[in-house]
């Protein structure tokens, strides 16, 4: 099979890696194009990008355990973006870097027409996991129809199927992609902000529930803590780039938000039965809570950036006036 979980498949890892960065650039190319952003910029972005990305993604990675990479490898382990090890939200942050460093004042703008690529690469990267052996959940011990791809992946050292996560955060992201294409032409930037924030709020639950070799400090989950802080970020940003007013909502938005991020590090404890006034939840219910909290958590993303948008389309109607 191309999928199973510890078994490594690294021609087709390559192939999707290498087919996905090229649909995104290419889309990019297309977007900058067509917004008369310089073609020497986009010419720019299309050969850095990926090394900014593949730099960041393997330093974000070494950064998490310095102690571990300098003990089993070296300082300039740190630095070696073509070894193995790499952490998608680093990925991330090295191309939102290098978009600000190439495009100067045309950033922004770069960053608003890249973003559906974005959402392409984290779903390639998903995808790219999976063969890889990674990206999977709990195993199921008992046969039953969904005992097979795209829903769980067979371990064959245990002799036992998991749920293929991987999938799951692979067709969000093209969720994403989608909505992204398909929203409406507004202020630069907002595309990043709404890639991030609907990202991020799914991928809290996606990374509670993973049981592959995700990053952690001692049993707190690197990624899902990071998702954690960059809702709170996306949601803050877009407070700021609004216009004044609608401070009830704005709070409301951001008060619920914060009640569900803490709703999550409740339940994460709960799975393991350390909240007694949670007892009452099993394993199963516990994560059906996240999820939910979660969608909502999606929800004030969407719900605040509609308040900066309105906010903002109305201040732009005034100042044409």
């Amino acid at each position: 099979d191309m999928f199973a979980i510890g078994l490594e498949n690294q021609l087709y890892y390559g192939i999707t890696i290498l087919g996905g960065s090229a649909f995104a650039l290419g889309l990019g190319w297309y977007r900058c194009s067509k917004e008369k952003i310089a073609q020497s910029k986009i010419l720019l972005a299309t050969v850095l990008l990926p090394l900014f990305t593949a730099f960041f993604s393997h330093l974000f990675f070494c950064l998490v355990d310095v102690e571990y990479t300098l003990y089993s490898y070296s300082f300039g382990y740190f630095f070696a973006f073509w070894e193995k090890g790499y952490m998608l939200y680093g990925g991330m942050f090295g191309a939102v870097l290098g978009l600000f460093f190439i495009g100067g004042k045309d950033g922004l703008k770069m960053l608003e027409q890249y973003a559906p690529s974005g959402a392409w690469m984290i779903a390639a990267a998903r995808i790219g996991e999976g063969f890889l052996g990674q990206g999977y959940g709990e195993y199921w011990m008992d046969e039953s129809f969904f005992c097979r791809f795209p829903f769980m992946v067979y371990d064959p050292y245990y002799e036992a199927w998991g749920w293929a996560l991987f999938v799951l955060e692979a067709l969000i992201a093209l969720a994403v992609f989608a909505f992204l294409l398909k929203k409406k032409k507004s202020w630069a930037g907002d595309g990043a902000l709404l890639l991030l924030g609907l990202y991020a709020s799914a991928q809290i639950v996606l990374e509670s529930l993973r049981r592959d070799e995700f990053l952690r400090w001692g049993f707190v989950r690197v990624e899902e803590v990071l998702s954690a802080v960059l809702v709170l970020a996306v949601l803050l940003c877009y407070c700021l780039k609004s216009a004044k007013g609608k401070q009830l909502s704005k709070t409301l938005c951001f008060g619920l938000s914060v009640i569900m991020l803490v709703f999550c590090l409740l339940l994460e404890f709960a799975t393991e039965g350390r909240i007694p006034f949670l007892m009452f939840l099993d394993v199963s219910a516990c994560y059906t809570a996240m999820a939910g909290a979660c969608a909502v958590l999606a929800g004030c993303v969407l719900w605040m950036r509609r308040l900066c948008n309105a906010q903002y389309m109305t201040v732009g109607k005034e100042r044409c006036l």
